[in-house]
């Protein structure tokens, strides 16, 4: 295409050099007369207003996402110092609004003309000149516009925004497929994907979600001064006020369709799957096929996966009923409570998923289940506590931070050698039967009396939770046979009973010979300090011969120095000093700036790494330098340069005042969860916190803000899942026959529920002699309407029982199915 308007373009310049050798203007007035080029002149002066409008809102809309004025919205006033409060800038803020809705309504009219006038000039030119002329006015209004790309970009400089500078997108992107992506795919790409983007549709049930859900929870708190049917009025209101306006707002929105337009091809793209790389922040794209085969190879150790063969739900059932066979023998030992909690219905297999480690030959997966959901999960997170007086030793570390105050305070005269171990598949190569063995042994009965569990029964809790491991993977289902998974609640305590165990009496049994002086580690990763060089093989040949299963490898120093964990730990004449260490994954992408959530979290991300920068580093040096790197690091990320400057002075006079802290009296503390829309969110808090404070003055309110709007959402290909075997869903049945609707909801497998629906045992299949009530099966044997499992739609899902409750009465009363005898499942406050 490029070629064919290249070869017109060059006809048409010969044309007109042949007919007349003048320029373009007098061609076109020689040709087809003084009207016509009128019209071309005004349609290329409407084509340069059209572009530089576009260009002037995206400055505007830079500025106001920064939260930057521009120089000619500042107004004049009497005293200079009121340009430095807050009623100033905020009356600034309402004429960059005003600014940016007016040059927004001039873009419309513009727009218009320019289609006018492109029309005729269209009609007046033969159809080559008019493609040729096209592509000259293109050229001629780009030229025009380099010039205020150059005045927009150092008015950004000015005000503290270099847009020129932004990550390195060959560092953050690993494109291994067939794909070949354009330089817009790679732009949107490298902001990261957890980029936010304003949400472009609003969901009733799930809107109202958030307050009703609120309102639950304040009903059980005691109140102080109004009725809790007051309260629950004025957050009604507000949420009603709020879905109206934000309805209104989200019309008027179009960031997101421009921004994410990109990447849907590569959404639409069946053959490549988009995922983050196992460390380090970035973007993975792999060829399905190839990503496919790598984790079928994983699968294919026998020793540790096997395949099972019987049918998904059969053997789901089998397990759920294996655990809640157990539940029933110890439930007068454990409280109601927990026995509710760990009582499964509906579970679903795991699901196994494979991070790509870029940075080895061949692009090797390393294997993780999603465990949430299945039938033994909130089993394995019962049992973590209870395992945990096993997980740590003197020789583990809690954090990054207190190994460096250990390490500094450390004073070794004689020459060492520093070192550090790795086990080699840790999770994967715990031996399941004897770790389960070596915990239940070791745990004190008194400890499990507390729990209100015996030692046999706590092992066969054990056994359940942690060798029954099943997940599917391309509609297979699968079991781990050995080793713990990645993604149970267990597989670090596993892990860490088992080394804790056994590196105790590798160090005492250890000749002295070449015993390490230091022995510090920190699940997998150990740090070690010996007398000599030589000693570092010796030990490490020592440990690889005590366990079949364990392997370790090892890194020793270089010029005195060593990387451990998130530090670089430098020896020197006795003393250690510490930085901050970055491994080769490390790609520079952050939490972008632009990123549409609350402006707090921003602040938050820079403070965190500042934190940990004082933390880490142990002298004023290496700080210096971290605090270098980090506002580049920051800057490449679409920060300011003087919020890090900022807020970099503002935590250095904290750390060097001594402020008393001011005595409070110890609140309640209560989370309230809500959706993050822009200002209209910092309306509802504002609204709500005063709410709130008034009738619950006891109770600290803090508030959330969540948006799921993000890249990786929009990139996300919809998981294969039989729909029958969805748990914990709101579903939606339509006759075929009359379109008569019924809304239910059910927390075990929708297939069960269908069937009791039909009146039939959800084991066997078979009727029921006296099956409970049904208005689907009374409407159904009433009409002569015969229905089938694919008259049943998923509307919504959710983890918990409140939630699903909730959200079918949201859907009913929206809705108003006719077959529902009830307006509501439960009492709704805000409708």
């Amino acid at each position: 295409m490029k070629f064919f308007t290249s070869v017109l373009v060059y006809l048409f310049i010969l044309t007109i050099r042949h007919l007349s050798g003048k320029p373009i203007t007098e061609y076109i007035r020689n040709k087809y007369g003084r009207t016509t080029l009128n019209t071309f002149r005004r349609t290329e002066k409407l084509s340069y207003r059209l572009k530089k409008l576009q260009k002037d809102i995206r400055f505007l809309n830079l500025c106001k996402n920064y939260d930057v004025i521009p120089k000619f919205v500042n107004f004049r006033v009497h005293n200079p110092l009121f340009t430095q409060t807050q009623t100033y800038r905020s009356w600034c803020r309402v004429l960059l609004n005003r600014e940016i809705s007016l040059q927004t309504k001039k873009e419309t009219v513009t727009t218009k003309k320019l289609n006018t006038h492109v029309s005729l000039l269209k009609t007046a030119l033969s159809p080559l000149d008019f493609i040729c002329i096209s592509r000259l006015i293109k050229s001629n209004v780009d030229n025009k516009l380099q010039k205020v790309d150059t005045i927009h970009n150092k008015k950004l400089l000015n005000l503290g925004i270099d847009v020129k500078k932004k990550v390195n997108k060959d560092k953050v992107i690993f494109n291994f497929s067939d794909k070949i992506l354009t330089e817009e795919q790679k732009n949107v790409l490298s902001l990261g994907l957890d980029y936010c983007l304003p949400p472009t549709k609003i969901t009733f049930h799930k809107f109202y979600m958030y307050f009703e859900k609120l309102c639950y929870n304040l009903k059980t708190c005691n109140i102080y001064k109004n009725k809790f049917s007051n309260v629950t009025n004025n957050i009604t209101t507000i949420a009603n006020t709020t879905f109206t306006k934000f309805t209104r707002q989200i019309k008027q929105a179009r960031d997101s369709e421009t921004l994410m337009s990109p990447l849907q091809s590569l959404k639409n793209d069946k053959t490549i799957l988009i995922t983050k790389p196992d460390k380090g922040r970035g973007i993975v794209i792999l060829n399905k096929c190839d990503y496919k085969q790598k984790i079928l190879n994983i699968l294919s150790d026998q020793s540790k996966f096997k395949r099972i063969t019987t049918e998904v739900s059969i053997h789901l059932l089998y397990l759920e009923d294996k655990l809640k066979r157990l539940l029933r023998t110890i439930k007068t030992s454990i409280n109601e409570n927990t026995y509710n909690f760990l009582m499964t219905s509906g579970s679903r297999p795991g699901l196994l998923y494979g991070l790509p480690k870029v940075h080895k030959p061949n692009i090797p997966l390393r294997p993780i289940i999603s465990s949430i959901g299945t039938f033994n999960y909130n089993t394995a997170k019962f049992l973590v506590p209870i395992i945990s007086p096993l997980t740590t030793n003197q020789y583990t570390i809690e954090n990054s931070t207190t190994f460096v105050n250990e390490i500094t305070s450390l004073k070794l005269q004689q020459p060492i050698t520093m070192a550090s171990f790795d086990v080699e598949s840790l999770f994967t190569n715990v031996p399941l039967h004897e770790t389960t063995d070596l915990i239940v042994n070791n745990l004190n009965s008194t400890h499990l009396n507390e729990f209100g569990l015996s030692k046999a029964n706590f092992k066969k809790l054990l056994e359940i939770a942690a060798h029954y491991s099943v997940f599917t993977f391309d509609d297979c289902l699968f079991s781990q046979t050995d080793g713990v998974a990645m993604g149970s609640p267990l597989g670090p305590s596993y892990a860490n009973s088992f080394l804790c165990y056994h590196e105790q009496n590798w160090l005492e049994q250890c000749p002295p010979e070449f015993k390490p002086i230091h022995y510090r580690r920190y699940i997998d990763d150990t740090f070690l300090l010996f007398k000599h060089p030589s000693h570092v093989n010796l030990f490490l040949n020592y440990l690889n011969s005590k366990h079949p299963s364990i392997m370790f490898t090892c890194e020793m120093q270089k010029n005195n120095q060593l990387p451990f964990l998130d530090t670089l730990i430098t020896h020197n004449n006795g003393t250690f000093h510490t930085s901050i260490y970055r491994k080769p994954t490390f790609t520079g992408l952050g939490l972008h700036f632009l990123s549409y959530i609350p402006y707090v979290y921003k602040i938050n991300s820079i403070k965190t790494l500042m934190t940990r920068a004082y933390n880490l580093c142990s002298n004023w040096s290496t700080f210096h330098d971290e605090m270098n790197f980090l506002k580049e690091f920051f800057a490449n990320n679409g920060y300011p340069l003087f919020l890090f400057d900022k807020i970099s002075k503002t935590f250095l006079c904290r750390r060097f005042s001594n402020r008393p802290m001011a005595p409070t009296v110890k609140k309640d503390h209560k989370y309230v969860k809500l959706p993050y829309m822009g200002s209209l969110s910092f309306e509802i808090r504002k609204q709500l916190k005063l709410l709130l404070l008034n009738n619950y003055p006891q109770i600290k309110f803090t508030f959330v803000f969540t948006n799921t709007n993000n890249i990786a959402n929009f990139l996300k290909q919809p998981l294969r899942c039989n729909s029958d075997l969805c748990s914990n869903v709101v579903y939606l049945f339509t006759c075929p026959c009359c379109q008569a609707r019924y809304v239910g909801s059910t927390s075990r497998w929708l297939r069960h529920r269908i069937l009791e629906h039909k009146g039939k045992s959800f084991r066997t299949g078979l009727p029921l002699s006296k099956p409970s009530f049904s208005a689907i099966r009374e409407h159904s044997q009433l009409h002569s309407h015969p229905f089938s499992n694919t008259d049943f739609t998923i509307l919504s899902s959710h983890s918990s029982r409140p939630d699903l409750i909730i959200s079918e009465s949201l859907l009913i009363q929206k809705m108003k199915p006719e077959l529902n005898n009830t307006t509501t499942a439960t009492t709704l406050f805000t409708q």
